[in-house]
């Protein structure tokens, strides 16, 4: 039994067609910088909307991390939020436990149990306008975290989407 396939490509341009779809994955290789392509993989940007479901769904093995410095932290933050700014993130040093590298910067704090975020959470983190975040996700990546999710949105766009309660106050503050 023989099916036929009727086509508006002759078959030269059907070979072209299939030609160019195979040597697609291999030009975005060659993509420049600062596109897409370069992101690290393991870290990727989500929605305000996947954010609530984590919390909702997950709360134990979900945190979100405001990497934005104490004074902007003091002024005003979201309730579920755990203080690791960026400054004090790069500062410090950890060994990777597979090749015993040195690397710099600190691992995060949970604020709810004060110890280091364990490494199989998944890590939501934000900051004022995005760039720090990226920064943060990266070398959480580097160190090893499987699911850092870096927020797209500013912090006045999560304030306006009503995550969580909005409370001003200093870090030294949260411990009882």
């Amino acid at each position: 039994m023989t099916i036929k396939i009727r086509s508006c490509f002759t078959p030269v341009t059907m070979n072209k067609l299939c030609s160019i779809l195979l040597l697609l994955p291999s030009i975005s290789a060659f993509a420049p910088h600062g596109t897409a392509h370069t992101r690290n993989p393991s870290s990727a940007l989500f929605s305000v909307a996947d954010f609530k479901a984590d919390f909702e769904l997950s709360p134990e093995t979900t945190v979100l991390l405001d990497v934005r410095e104490s004074n902007e932290w003091n002024e005003g933050h979201l309730a579920l939020a755990s203080p690791n700014p960026l400054s004090q993130l790069t500062t410090g040093t950890w060994m990777d436990s597979k090749t015993g590298q040195f690397s710099p910067g600190s691992f995060p704090i949970d604020r709810f149990t004060g110890v280091a975020i364990v490494q199989n959470k998944k890590v939501y983190i934000h900051c004022k306008m995005g760039k720090r975040a990226k920064q943060a996700g990266e070398m959480l990546t580097q160190m090893g975290y499987q699911q850092v999710v870096v927020l797209e949105e500013t912090f006045d766009e999560l304030v306006a989407a009503e995550i969580c309660d909005v409370v001003q106050g200093e870090v030294q503050d949260l411990i009882d």
